[in-house]
């Protein structure tokens, strides 16, 4: 008998949860197809289906779900409106499967949701397909997999292991080379945005080919974070802006050379962030580089601007990294 095939888009939340996601719908028996790495293909498609209001990530979601609708039986797409108590994710989330619906027709869809009522790893979060056609001894053994999975995926970024390190560690039983020395720099912002090769331009490749060793908000506890940030007079509601200036605190504590943030090109959250982790480096003396991200971001700028910000680091602290 065919097994079912569930696509899994290689974007937005997929860098949180996607190793959970696959391990949930292996455990059911069903087979989980992630979609491969964003290329221009993808970013095109994604752009010419998507009204212009949305951000880049959400366009390179929607291109990732086109391409895989010929090669799945089902899309796995996610409703995260909140994933923390009394915190929210960005809006475009909410109306996420309409506009996948909208992109690849209805009848396609899984719709994985998380809010305030309703966590990720509960029952009712589930697509109704999923609890109407298994039985619940089977779906709730499966949860409790895919939450031991994300639990294993976290804590071996917290050991220093980027995502897709992380990711290959536990899916395929396979613990990558640690890489030793070298002056730490800080990379921070959402995490569709920091493990996207294609739409940062390579940003991670192109700081470690620079000699630095690359600390991102991943390799930080939440409960770590929340104390960082205790002493605001008044509480960051967006979970990913709660990161960003927590783990940029973090990243300053633990004597970064500097730290480059990338950000989506017109995220209303990240306007109120950026100009908080402005005034927190000025005020610290740490050096900020911020890049905007869209699909007109030229390679030859982003890789200047760069280079010329990691020149200006290792002139500032006498290093000679390469």
């Amino acid at each position: 008998m065919r097994r079912i095939k569930i696509g899994i888009p290689r974007a937005l939340l997929y860098y949180w949860y996607g190793p959970a996601w696959q391990v949930f719908f292996q455990e059911l028996g069903l087979t989980p197809l992630v979609s491969g790495p964003t290329g221009k293909a993808i970013l095109d498609a994604g752009v010419k289906t998507a009204v212009d209001e949305v951000c880049l990530p959400v366009k390179v979601f929607l291109g990732h779900c086109l391409t895989m609708q010929t090669r799945c039986d089902r899309l796995l797409t996610p409703r995260y409106i909140s994933v923390n108590k009394d915190e929210f994710i960005c809006p475009k989330f909410m109306g996420l499967p309409e506009m996948t619906r909208q992109a690849v027709g209805s009848g396609r869809q899984l719709i994985w949701k998380s809010d305030q009522h309703c966590h990720w790893d509960s029952l009712k979060a589930l697509p109704p397909e999923i609890i109407s056609g298994f039985p619940r001894n089977r779906v709730m053994k499966s949860l409790k997999k895919a939450k031991a999975a994300l639990e294993a995926y976290q804590l071996l970024m917290q050991g220093g292991l980027l995502p897709a390190e992380a990711e290959a560690a536990l899916l395929q039983g396979r613990t990558p080379e640690r890489t030793e020395g070298g002056p730490l720099i800080g990379l921070i912002g959402h995490p569709y945005c920091l493990y996207d090769a294609f739409i940062n331009l390579g940003a991670v490749q192109l700081l470690q080919g620079q000699g630095f060793k690359v600390m991102v908000p991943e390799m930080f506890p939440a409960r770590q974070i929340t104390m960082e940030l205790r002493n605001l007079s008044k509480p960051l509601f967006w979970t990913l802006g709660q990161r960003i200036l927590g783990t940029f605190r973090l990243m300053w504590e633990k004597g970064v050379a500097g730290v480059v943030y990338l950000s989506a090109f017109a995220c209303g959250p990240e306007a109120l962030i950026s100009e908080m982790v402005k005034r927190e480096s000025k005020a610290k003396g740490l050096p900020l580089l911020k890049l905007d991200l869209d699909e007109h971001s030229g390679e030859a700028g982003f890789i200047t601007r760069m280079e010329a910000f990691l020149d200006l680091l290792k002139r500032k602290r006498g290093y000679s990294c390469v």
